[in-house]
Formats: structure tokens, C-alpha cells, sequence
């Protein structure tokens, strides 16, 4: 009888590991990883302590729209073709809308889980179409507001795959006063600090934690709030975190107006000291909206732990994009510098170990490949990422040496300031479309103020970079993987 009933033990252990986890996604929006993080104690806490911290993350490319379509494709901006948020530029939500059918919510349908969306979706979605948008152009040189710029653009459309539609629509997306799509019902919220969108998000992603609560069925619920995105001037906190970090100041590393720029790409005016105020200020405006975010942490693990679901889910924490608060004398993102495409990445749940970090390089793409091989599901496209779970188990799994970073494509934006580049653990190389190149030493230089590549100790480097680059910026699938 103990045989048996140890064989039993071990059969019920063994299934419970078999088990698919659900899966979380908390992404940010323009949150940077060089900083902000520390000001997050609940998240650090609740997922960072629990599991792991990959410590060179990166998007592919730096902008809200390309970066959210290749989480939801797994592929490249060069491979799924959006490189920008406007429909004039033939991105955003129109640009998407075609490949909707065919992208990671559905596969994961397909996979037997409940799906769920609460947030932020595609940069214009139910808010402008390529028409609208020529029109509101038009109207800015004008001085004239043409309406009807929704016109091809409905703002309870429903993407499919979905089970549960929970996203701004109608306008950008905000903190205040702004309207939800829930399953192609319009819910409208005002200016009432019960309105704050991030504390609306956090209540209906409890909800559908609660009501899942005695489904056997996996799940992917995806949250995306506005916070840290600036609305206006900067973002906007709750008010109960305004007053928030009022003595923290702007950090100001080495690269923060940059003294010397002859040698780069990017020339901007140096940061004065009103420009330098008013960054300080939005600064804090980002850490004072991140406690909302953080908030949102604790709240979902509170709702799993309280439905006996924590064990089996696995929660991630990461961003769109990453933010230059004047490095290099840039205000924004963009650009391929660190500030811009390094953002955090934060996973704990079954089979991931606790309170350790990763060194190795990863970008959004994996994301997208660690998601589906947690779930068993298959893509409907070449993935351009690989799955992150060999590092779970092993620190020093072998991994790629080299990632690929590309820039917005836009017609109000200079040519020569495009790029491709490539990433290393050590080095960075950014090639721009009007032949000038960049080269940075990272191990000697992590702050990007020397570019090598002029200097002749560095010819060895320059010549294998550019031909690791030639090959990534078009790449599909294996094909985009460096060993």
C-alpha cells in the first residue's frame, strides 16, 4: 500500500509539473532600464526576488507600435513590415489589422487558453485611419479640425482571438477621460480619481483572475497600462502617488549632455537649464505613475495567491520601449542607444529559479518563443526570437552573441538618421542610411561617448559587425540567430 500510494504521489507531482502555466504579461510603455526599476519595491519583491532578472534586454526596435507587433507576431519589424505608429506611414493599428488573424493570441486559442487583453492595444487603434489621418494633417497646417477622422477605424472593433477585449479606444491612449472597448461594448471614464486608468486596468485584471478562478483551462491575460508615457508635457500619477519622489533629481550619468557629439549621428543642441527642469520633472512624473504599475503587481499576485493559481503562473514584467531623458543630448526614444532599447525583464513561476539573474542577451522576440513553448503552442509565422527556457535551469546555457536593433521608418524623419545595428555583450555597431557609422566599446565605454569606428584598433571588429549586420536586417527565423 505505501508503494501504491507513493506512485500516486508521484504520478499527481509529475502531472502538476506537466501542466501548462498561465501566463501573464505586464508591459509598460516607455519605461527605461536604467533606473526606474529601483523605485518598483513591490514588483522587485513579487517577481524580481521570485525569479529571474535578464539584465540585458532589448526591443528590436524602440517605438511603441513595431515593438507591441512583434510581441504579438514574434518577428522582426524588418520581417512583419510595421516600423512606425502612423498609418501615414503605413503603421500603427491599420498596418496590423491584417496579420490579426494569424498572430500569438490566436495560436494561443488554438493551444486550448483563455485569452484576455486589458489595456493598451496598437498605437491608433479605434482612433485613426490612414484617411483620418491625412486629414488631421492636413488640418494641423491649416488650422482647421475636420471630424470624422475615425472614418475605416471602428472603435469596437474586436481583434480575433481575444476572449476578453478590455482596450482603450477612440483616442490615444490615456489616464483620464478616455474611452474602453469591453467586447465591443464603449465604457466611458472621466476625470474622477476612481478613473485613473491604471487602477481601473488592475480591478478588471483581478476580476478575470477571480472568475477564472475554478476553470481547469490555462490562461494569457496581457496588460498594458499607459504609465510611463507621457500625456502632454508628462505623465500623469494617480493622486495618491503626485506628491511622490519629490526630492529624487534627474540621474545624470556620463552621457547626459553629451559635451562632444561631432563624432555621432544624432546632433542634438545641448539640454539647457530649463529644458533640464522640465525633464526632472517628468522623471518624476514616470516613477510617480509607476507606483500605480506597481500596484497592478501586487494586486495580481494577490488575486492568484487568493485563487490558488500563483504556483502555476508564470508573470512577467517588461516595456514597449526605453526613454533617453537627455543621454546624449536626445530627449525621447528612437534612437539605438542603451536608454532607448534596453528595458526590464522580469519572470518568475514554475521551473524558474528564484532571486537570480541572466547576463546573456535577449530581446522582446524571445519573449514572444518562451511564451508559446510554455503554452505548447505553435506560431503561424517564423519566430525571429528563440525560447528563453534553457536559461531558466542553466546560467551559462550557450547562447547567440549578437541581436539586432533597427529604427522607425517615418516620412517626417531625416533618412540618414534610419538605421540597422547590431548588439553584442560587448560591443555596438549602428550603420545609418547615409553611410555613417557608429562603433562603441561597451566593456570600456558602457556610456556610448567614444565611437571607434575610425580607429584603427577596432578595424577587426568593424569588419565582422558589418557583416553580421548584412545578414540580420533582412534574417528570418534560424536565420536571425548569432551563435
Amino acid at each position: 500500500m505505501r508503494l501504491i500510494g507513493a506512485l500516486l504521489l508521484l504520478l499527481i507531482s509529475t502531472t502538476a509539473s506537466l501542466a501548462r502555466p498561465n501566463i501573464i504579461v505586464i508591459m509598460t510603455d516607455d519605461q527605461e532600464d536604467t533606473g526606474s526599476m529601483a523605485y518598483m519595491p513591490k514588483t522587485l519583491s513579487l517577481i524580481a526576488d521570485e525569479g529571474i532578472t535578464f539584465k540585458n534586454s532589448l526591443v528590436n526596435l524602440p517605438l511603441c507600435a513595431p515593438s507591441r507587433a512583434s510581441f504579438l507576431t514574434g518577428q522582426a519589424a524588418h520581417s512583419h513590415g510595421i516600423r512606425a505608429n502612423s498609418p501615414l506611414d503605413q503603421g500603427g493599428w491599420e498596418a496590423f489589422k491584417s496579420k490579426e488573424e494569424d498572430s500569438l493570441p490566436v495560436w494561443l486559442k488554438a493551444a486550448g487558453y483563455k485569452t484576455a487583453l486589458i489595456g493598451k492595444y496598437l498605437n491608433r487603434y479605434g482612433q485613426q485611419s490612414g484617411y483620418g489621418a491625412w486629414l488631421a494633417w492636413l488640418g494641423s497646417w491649416i488650422d482647421v479640425e475636420f471630424k470624422g477622422t475615425t472614418v475605416g477605424n471602428p472603435r469596437d472593433w474586436v481583434p480575433p482571438g481575444w476572449d476578453l477585449w478590455y482596450a482603450f479606444t477612440g483616442t490615444r491612449v490615456r489616464y483620464y477621460d478616455y474611452w474602453i472597448n469591453e467586447n465591443g461594448t464603449i465604457l466611458s471614464f472621466d476625470h474622477r480619481p476612481s478613473d485613473y486608468s491604471t487602477d481601473v486596468l488592475a480591478e478588471r485584471a483581478v476580476r478575470f483572475i477571480n472568475d477564472e478562478g475554478e476553470s481547469q483551462a490555462p490562461f494569457f491575460m496581457f496588460i498594458a497600462p499607459k504609465a510611463a508615457h507621457a500625456q502632454g508635457d508628462r505623465a500623469i500619477p494617480s493622486p495618491k502617488y503626485e506628491q511622490a519622489f519629490n526630492d529624487v533629481h534627474l540621474p545624470e550619468n556620463p552621457a547626459f549632455n553629451e559635451r562632444d557629439v561631432h563624432r555621432k549621428a544624432l546632433k542634438a543642441p545641448r539640454v539647457g537649464l530649463k529644458t533640464k527642469q522640465d525633464l526632472e520633472l517628468s522623471y518624476r512624473a514616470e516613477l510617480q505613475s509607476l507606483q500605480s504599475v506597481d500596484d497592478v503587481v501586487a494586486a495580481v499576485v494577490d488575486a492568484l495567491r487568493d485563487t490558488n493559481k500563483l504556483d502555476n503562473t508564470v508573470l512577467i514584467y517588461t516595456s514597449d520601449n526605453g526613454f533617453l531623458f537627455g543621454d546624449h543630448r536626445l530627449i525621447g526614444k528612437t534612437a539605438a542607444y542603451e536608454g532607448s532599447i534596453k528595458v526590464p525583464l522580469l519572470m518568475r513561476g514554475p521551473g524558474i529559479p528564484e532571486h537570480e539573474t541572466r547576463d546573456q542577451l535577449v530581446n522582446n522576440l524571445d519573449l514572444v518563443a518562451t511564451i508559446l513553448d510554455l503554452a505548447g503552442a505553435k506560431p503561424g509565422v517564423p519566430l525571429d526570437g528563440k525560447s528563453l527556457k534553457p536559461l531558466f535551469a542553466d546560467a551559462k546555457a550557450p547562447w547567440r552573441s549578437a541581436i539586432l536593433i533597427e529604427s522607425p521608418v517615418t516620412r517626417f524623419e531625416r533618412a540618414s538618421n534610419r538605421y540597422a545595428g547590431v548588439r553584442t555583450t560587448t560591443r555596438k555597431y549602428v550603420k545609418y542610411d547615409g553611410g555613417f557609422e557608429e562603433l562603441f566599446d561597451l566593456a570600456a565605454d558602457p556610456h556610448e561617448l567614444r565611437n571607434k569606428a575610425q580607429d584603427p584598433a577596432y578595424t577587426g571588429d568593424l569588419l565582422t559587425l558589418r557583416s553580421i549586420e548584412d545578414t540580420l536586417k533582412s534574417c528570418v527565423g534560424e536565420a536571425c540567430w548569432v551563435p
